[in-house]
């Protein structure tokens, strides 16, 4: 009923309480039935007035339960949406993986955008229409290889090319974004510039990896099985994505909110989506898509601390003419020494 097993919700509960983001309500509805009602409304998209009927409160009380919240878990986004401590390349389940290490052995996750549902003022819709000419917000994410998000930019309008956005969301000093230790970087898609931290594939060359199943349609240049190899690591933020949007249907048909609160709800179900990860690991979705093969997308606001001297310097460097020629000479130098290995029958 809530899209989290029972242990997941009472934890949850637990730590809002703990952490003293939410407070019991001075009437009669719990804590508890707070989270309840607002997991029920953004897991299965139903509408306040059916919860106010099934739960047997004023539509009044709905409202206001389900911004108290929608903030506090807004709030633990902060701890929960961040890199871990020291994760500065693949985890240790993908470095037995020859496909992947030592080749990627400095990647510490992805980045894509992906669109999702917005409900706009009139004048505002063109702008807000995306590729398939429906109204929603851009929104990009970094995730690690655990299918958790560690960054999470939401509220551009879904005409917004994925470049302007991501530009946008390295550049502003209030969102901070998350830069890895210097030598580790993100996939990216090569809709996303090259830089000091973020590795596209090789353009004008088979990318997705569904073009390479079959005998006849593998890899037949350095640069193919790179790019196949790339596609296949990214294609986890491509999993996330699925899991997330699975689990919280309010994210394809989002109700007539404030603009504010869209974006608050789509950042509150990332933190759900993190806190059911670190807390039921084998959750029934995660299990289902950890694995599929889905098609990647290559059509070419809230953060941990960070210093911001560092982060302003990080800012100009990464995407300065130099940081550019050393990403692609370490793609390059990524790509011979996988070829050479492929060809030598070892991969």
């Amino acid at each position: 009923m809530f899209r989290v097993t029972i242990p997941v919700f009472r934890h949850l509960c637990y730590t809002l309480r703990s952490l003293g983001l939410i407070h019991e309500d001075e009437g009669d509805v719990s804590l508890e039935e707070s989270v309840a009602m607002f997991l029920h409304i953004v897991g299965h998209n139903t509408r306040q007035r059916v919860v106010a009927d099934r739960f047997q409160y004023s539509l009044e009380t709905i409202h206001r339960r389900f911004r108290i919240v929608l903030r506090s878990i807004h709030a633990l986004g902060a701890l929960l949406i961040k890199p871990d401590p020291g994760y500065n390349g693949l985890p240790a389940n993908l470095r037995t993986n020859e496909k992947y290490y030592p080749w990627f052995e400095n990647c510490i996750g992805a980045i894509d955008g992906t669109h999702v549902s917005a409900r706009v003022p009139a004048v505002k819709k063109a702008s807000c229409r995306g590729r398939k000419h429906v109204i929603t917000q851009n929104v990009m994410c970094a995730v690690n290889f655990d299918m958790r998000f560690t960054f999470v930019y939401s509220g551009w309008e879904g005409s917004a090319n994925d470049s302007r956005v991501f530009e946008n969301a390295i550049m502003r000093n209030d969102m901070v974004f998350p830069w890895p230790v210097e030598g580790s970087y993100y996939l990216v898609d090569s809709g996303y510039p090259i830089g000091g931290c973020f590795m596209p594939p090789h353009r004008a060359v088979r990318y997705h990896a569904q073009e390479f199943t079959g005998r006849q349609r593998r890899p037949r240049t350095a640069s193919e099985l790179f790019n196949y190899r790339h596609s296949s690591l990214r294609m986890v933020v491509e999993r996330s994505f699925g899991v997330l949007k699975a689990r919280f249907p309010i994210l394809n048909q989002m109700p007539k909110y404030f603009v504010s609160r869209q974006r608050m709800i789509v950042t509150a179900c990332c933190t759900i989506h993190n806190f059911i990860r670190l807390h039921h690991h084998n959750d029934e979705l995660f299990v289902e898509w950890e694995n599929l093969e889905l098609p990647t997308n290559d059509d070419g606001g809230v953060h941990g601390q960070q210093q911001l001297n560092d982060y302003q310097l990080r800012q100009v460097q990464a995407l300065s003419q130099n940081a550019q020629m050393e990403m692609t000479g370490m793609r390059q130098g990524i790509t011979a020494a996988m070829w050479a290995n492929h060809g030598a029958g070892h991969g």
